[in-house]
């Protein structure tokens, strides 16, 4: 099978839905079928690398959006120039993780050349209005969320033969952001073998703590993602400096870049906690597993995650898990079993401070990580959207025949 995969998303992005997307070109790829990513990224910024060179991979020329939170998003202003492009990949099947520029061609792409389409909701991007724009979040919330399910997200439902989100929690809504009759639930897989600590020597990892400026010794407090006020960094650092502002034998680790790295690292500087903050800025895909590994527990606090992957990853490298409680997560954590749940900044210092007293109950968390995320692999995930593929060819050539009649 030949299948194009539609996304705003890919990289030098690192995000849930390039995981996902690379995840699945991977996996089809393995299972013998023959991917194209269509996206659209700065090619000055993209310095050559295996995720590029190593892919079908067709860019879109576009422009970068005016907002400071969706620069590493571009748009184009005419798509039927592109056409040509997916013409020339004889797809047989479209499935497009988005529903904005990239959507766009995709669904003319699917029109045009009578390909049968699969759409995938990856975020609730409701709940980034008061990110993008808090004025019109504030006043014009309900008129902002019908406008953009009316010019986007609806066009793409409408055309979609299956509808794919990634858990319950996103299916819950699915009134809400109009998706179709036909909603399964897939969850997305990672690359576990690619997170295990046995692919690490001790030394490799202390060497690496070193370059850090990190003790032996020291407990590290691990963020890994992308550093944006969604995913609200804010709340670590402010319950980090509740908890553990005066305890040098800790340190709150921060990998990834993003739009909000510069006012994090001034509010670590107003909090007094600099010293006790490490910010790694953006790391490459290949040595992202590595610093899982310096990790004595995870922490997130965002509550706008569909899915969750870097608590997968974190799981499947053997790091405990603390995060905010959210029903995304519900399937994946078992408090005080694989991780701890926290429910607000207060909650999360509490329980900061509980764990550097109480190292034992991390001990008994550690041992149940990985065994609990055996299903969250890339094959599983692969197999589970082929299965979509298929009934939604078929669903396209009955629907088609019926409209012959």
């Amino acid at each position: 099978m030949r299948i194009g995969l539609f996304t705003d998303q890919y990289y030098p992005s690192i995000s849930g839905v390039v995981t996902s997307i690379k995840m699945l070109y991977e996996g089809l790829t393995d299972l013998g079928h023959e991917c194209f990513i269509f996206t659209s990224y700065d090619e000055k910024k993209a310095l050559p690398n295996e995720e590029l060179l190593g892919k079908n991979i067709i860019n879109i020329p576009g422009r970068p959006y005016p907002f400071k939170n969706l620069r590493d998003y571009r748009y184009s202003f005419t798509h039927r120039r592109f056409l040509k492009y997916v013409e020339e990949c004889n797809l047989d099947i479209i499935h497009v993780h988005t529903e904005y520029n990239i959507a766009k061609l995709a669904r003319l792409a699917s029109k045009k050349f009578s390909i049968p389409l699969v759409h995938t909701l990856h975020t609730l991007w409701s709940d980034y209005f008061k990110y993008v724009s808090p004025f019109f979040d504030k006043h014009a919330h309900k008129q902002m969320e019908k406008l953009l399910r009316g010019l986007f997200l609806n066009p793409v439902s409408k055309q979609s033969c299956i509808e794919i989100v990634p858990t319950k929690k996103v299916l819950d809504q699915k009134e809400i952001y109009g998706l179709g009759d036909d909603v399964r639930v897939i969850p997305t897989g990672i690359d576990i073998n690619r997170f295990n600590q046995n692919n690490f020597s001790k030394d490799e990892i202390l060497s690496l703590k070193h370059r850090l400026g990190i003790k032996d010794d020291q407990f590290v407090f691990l963020y890994i993602g992308r550093t944006s006020k969604e995913k609200s960094i804010s709340v670590l650092l402010k319950s980090y400096a509740n908890a553990c502002k005066d305890n040098d034998n800790a340190v709150f680790l921060i990998v990834g870049g993003g739009p909000e790295l510069d006012e994090l690292k001034e509010l670590a500087n107003e909090l007094g906690i600099n010293k006790h903050v490490i910010f790694t800025n953006l790391i490459s895909w290949e040595e992202i597993p590595k610093y899982y590994q310096l990790g004595d527990i995870f922490l997130n606090a965002s509550q706008t995650e569909t899915q969750g992957l870097t608590y997968i990853e974190a799981l499947a490298s053997s790091v405990r898990i603390l995060i905010q409680r959210d029903d995304c997560v519900s399937f994946i954590v078992d408090d005080y079993y694989n991780g701890i749940f926290f429910d607000g900044e207060d909650d999360l210092a509490l329980k900061m401070k509980e764990i550097l007293r109480a190292p034992d109950t991390l001990k008994k968390i550690k041992a149940n990580t990985s065994k609990s995320i055996e299903k969250y692999s890339k094959e599983n995930y692969s197999k589970n959207v082929l299965e979509i593929y298929n009934e939604a060819i078929e669903k396209f050539k009955l629907n088609n025949r019926k409209a012959l009649k």
